[in-house]
């Protein structure tokens, strides 16, 4: 058996230290290989912001720069083009085929509304789920909540023993920083210098992202 790869989604706009920092203790917690960003540029059940793509693109690029953990996945990137989990999961699996262990991420937030995702079920016949704990949640939906209930796993080891099909709640501690405050920091001219790497401060600063003027 390969070893575990974790797909980690989400509009990334911009990148903080909370996907930072959540990738790599979920590394050290579950023993993953390889996780990779995957950016969505039209996420079907959010709102889209309004930076641009490559701009992104080229924060995501800046935070993870030569550090062996990261890689970038493109797949979810092109304009004017709703991408829905599902479909992505598959073209991950002709790529990588059955054998390696793949878990897709997601916050607890999110899960909550995963009935609402395109043919849900059907996504861990593609990969596990993994779970991370989030601050503000509700209860689950009934039939989700059934559902999480017959797949999931307490040890993680039974992660990397299978290539799909289980959810596992991670244990790692809650990182309170979100995209949405940074945003609305720097369209008030607030520092937000402690929540992000300096480099994509610096970027955002330099292409006056989020600004009131912009």
């Amino acid at each position: 058996m390969k070893k575990l790869y974790g797909i980690f989604g989400g509009n990334f706009d911009p990148i903080h230290y909370g996907h930072i920092y959540s990738a790599k203790k979920l590394a050290k917690e579950i023993n993953i290989e390889k996780i990779i960003f995957l950016p969505n540029n039209c996420p079907p059940h959010r709102d889209k912001t309004q930076t641009s793509l490559s701009d992104k693109i080229n924060m995501i690029k800046l935070a993870i720069n030569n550090h062996s953990l990261f890689e970038i996945s493109y797949l979810e990137t092109k304009k004017n083009k709703c991408f829905y989990t599902i479909d992505t999961l598959k073209k991950i699996r002709e790529e990588i085929s059955y054998l390696r262990p793949l878990c897709f991420i997601i916050g607890e937030d999110n899960l909550q509304k995963f009935y609402l995702w395109k043919d849900w079920k059907k996504i861990l016949l593609y990969s596990h789920l993994l779970i991370c704990p989030r601050k503000h949640k509700k209860k689950n939906n009934n039939e989700l909540e059934k559902w999480i209930k017959s797949h999931i796993v307490y040890d993680c080891n039974l992660l990397h023993q299978k290539s799909f099909g289980l959810i596992f709640f991670s244990r790692i501690p809650l990182i309170n920083i979100s995209s949405t405050r940074i945003r609305k920091n720097y369209f008030i001219g607030k520092s937000s210098h402690s929540l992000l790497p300096p480099v994509v401060n610096n970027y955002i600063l330099f292409k006056k992202l989020y600004y009131n003027n912009k």
